[in-house]
């Protein structure tokens, strides 16, 4: 679980540069342009995957969370 922890925290802190970078093109390129949309590209590859990882953390959470009851047996 903590290098889940830790991947999310780098992923996050990537997904932020990444998207002030994605605006500062923005604002001096055409959207169109082939910099900004392989930048956006790389932001998408980036968001699916810190939303793998935060799936994974809730799947580890709920697996911990169900193995931690008391059996009534």
């Amino acid at each position: 679980m903590v290098s889940i922890v830790n991947e999310l925290k780098h992923v996050s802190q990537e997904l932020e540069y990444l998207r002030k970078e994605l605006e500062r093109m923005a604002g001096s390129l055409e959207f169109v342009h082939q910099d900004v949309v392989a930048l956006s590209q790389s932001l998408d590859k980036l968001i699916v995957r810190y939303m793998e990882l935060k799936n994974q953390e809730e799947a580890i959470k709920r697996k911990g969370a169900t193995s931690n009851k008391p059996s009534h047996g």
